[in-house]
């Protein structure tokens, strides 16, 4: 069976035939998108009172996390004090490290060093190292 060229099965949108027909249905779409609307609206209003919500939170935290810190300090402070022991802060000069020594404050008898004092030794050694040979810490020789 042969179709002539100027027939075509493609039908205009709206109807099979082609002709639209006015119903009581026309405007469902319309009010859809308005519920639709509606909804996205609500939902970014929830989702914005969400993040004001874990934003005050989060301050919330922050501000016991600070008291926390400051009782933890004086209760530091008052067990230093009370064992008669001392800090003391330095950069050691040759290795170019920071450090730190607990001492008792009555004798001034070192309790405990950190980095130990070997631990300096070889950071000393090693700085010397890097700065005669630029090439790095392994050196071959042959």
């Amino acid at each position: 069976m042969e179709l002539p060229s100027y027939t075509s099965n493609v039908q205009p949108y709206g109807s099979q035939s082609g002709t639209k027909i006015a119903s009581k249905y026309d405007n469902a779409q319309s009010v859809s998108s308005q519920n639709e609307g509606n909804a996205l609206r609500e939902v970014a209003e929830q989702a914005t009172q969400s993040v004001d919500q874990a934003i005050e939170r989060t301050q919330m935290r922050e501000r016991l996390n600070r008291e926390e810190r400051q009782k933890l300090v004086e209760q530091m402070n008052e067990f230093i004090s009370s064992i008669n022991t001392g800090l003391s802060f330095r950069v050691d000069e040759e290795s170019g490290r920071e450090v730190v020594t607990i001492y008792e404050a009555q004798t001034g008898d070192i309790i405990r060093q950190i980095p130990d004092e070997e631990m300096l030794e070889v950071l000393r050694r090693l700085r010397v190292q890097t700065a005669r040979y630029s090439s790095g810490l392994v050196n071959d020789k042959v």
